[in-house]
């Protein structure tokens, strides 16, 4: 039996395969800041200091508008389609209730 392969299977679009490892990259930076912001301590006073640290970055990181550095919160959320305010304004949501 003689199996076809479409140019599609094996294909990409040209730029595909440079705007997606970037995107994934964003996306996982996103995500840590966003687990680090959410991050609860364990009970244990050097967890909860660690803990501590890393929301407090975590925040600060949410707060900058700077945007000469390609993977800030800002050039982040533009380049994935969010809106950095409303993104900033639900984690204040969370910020106010904790």
């Amino acid at each position: 039996m003689i199996h076809v392969m479409l140019p599609v299977q094996y294909l990409r679009r040209a730029r595909a395969h440079r705007v997606e490892p970037q995107k994934r990259l964003m996306l996982a930076v996103l995500q840590t800041v966003i687990d680090d912001f959410q991050r609860s301590s364990d009970g244990r006073p050097a967890s909860a200091a660690a803990a501590r640290e890393a929301r407090g970055k975590a925040r600060a990181y949410l707060a900058s508008t700077d945007r000469t550095w390609p993977f800030s919160f800002e050039n982040i959320c533009e380049a994935i389609g969010l809106d950095a305010h409303s993104v900033r304004a639900q984690f204040d949501q969370t910020d106010a209730s904790t």
